[in-house]
């Protein structure tokens, strides 16, 4: 049985050596970037670039669109090259659709799924970024058996928009949505779902129709048709670094053992389950977790004593965290 440590796809996320190469190849080889805070990329980006990180650089990508923030894996928040995000949301439909449903009970007795999404992209293509109170507020108008912010859910889901843009991505604004600036030609799901397993493959290979399930959101029935596509492609393992990750970062989530250390880590009473605060990780096992508040430095609370190592990481990391703030 291999050390915990060796399960963990360094190499497939960019961690075992600072990335070289540019933003949008990036987020291809770790298959995309857990977005759920307002800070998530930047510090995943430092997390697998270094110093070679620049937050301009992921600005423009960003107001370019070649990198959209949108709902997909799991329903949650997620930073795609436009590349992705066209095929994996159109495999994610299903999965996405269940997942309005999860939230909120009933609403597909009360509201037609094919008529919600005919209104809201005839809504949405007038090009006006609007915000999920506002979708919702005027869904309500066409559609008065939901109520507004159950409707303002589901559009965020089932619509293909992606959110706004940033002017500074270390401090993103208000979030609204909006279409991408290219609509394809339709793809054909399991075209986006054969992508999606290779691409999950190469970020977190070796890796099982279970793992597959549990990080995109899909059933396992549907993850099966797949299995074929998993089987990673053969790197070195290479030595455990220490790394910074942020809230919610995807090594926490492409593995679904209950008896990996990251796996057990969520559900530590350290880390809150309505937020799970950033990690530092040394040798696959958390060390510390770290949180912040608005205009002021990140803190870290360790769960045993650290080693000069782990000290040292830390302090690049706060000073790089400052340096930011200071140039936002």
């Amino acid at each position: 049985m291999p050390d915990e440590d060796e399960t963990i796809p360094w190499q497939g996320q960019a961690l075992g050596e600072p990335f070289g190469g540019d933003l949008v190849a990036l987020v291809e080889r770790v298959a995309g970037i857990n977005a759920q805070t307002a800070r998530a990329i930047p510090v995943a980006i430092w997390a697998r670039c270094g110093e070679k990180s620049d937050l301009a650089e992921l600005t423009d990508r960003m107001q370019s669109y070649e990198l959209v923030k949108s709902n997909v894996m799991r329903g949650t928040v997620h930073l795609l090259t436009l590349r992705q995000y066209w095929l994996w949301r159109t495999a994610l439909e299903p999965t996405l659709r269940r997942i309005v449903a999860g939230f909120c009970r009933g609403i597909w007795d009360s509201v037609d799924y094919d008529k919600l999404h005919a209104f809201g992209l005839d809504l949405m293509s007038d090009g006006r970024p609007r915000s999920r109170a506002e979708l919702g507020d005027e869904a309500a108008k066409h559609f008065p058996d939901a109520e507004p912010r159950h409707l303002g859910f589901a559009l965020r889901m089932i619509l293909p928009i992606v959110e706004s843009a940033p002017d500074n991505a270390w401090q993103p604004a208000r979030t609204t949505y909006r279409l991408p600036p290219t609509i394809p030609e339709p793809v054909d799901a399991a075209t986006g779902l054969r992508d999606l397993a290779q691409s999950f493959a190469k970020a977190f290979g070796p890796a099982t129709v279970d793992d597959f399930s549990y990080w995109s959101g899909i059933k396992k029935s549907e993850a099966k048709t797949f299995a074929d596509q998993l089987e990673p492609a053969t790197t070195t393992h290479q030595q455990a670094p220490i790394h910074v990750l942020p809230e919610f970062d995807n090594l926490f989530y492409c593995r679904r053992s209950t008896t990996g250390d990251l796996y057990q880590a969520k559900r530590d009473p350290r880390f809150t389950p309505q937020r799970m605060p950033g990690s530092l990780i040394q040798n696959g096992r958390v060390v510390a977790h770290w949180t912040y508040r608005k205009d002021t430095p990140p803190t870290l609370t360790p769960w045993a004593p650290l080693d000069e190592t782990a000290e040292a990481k830390w302090s690049r990391f706060v000073e790089w965290w400052t340096q930011s703030d200071s140039q936002a």
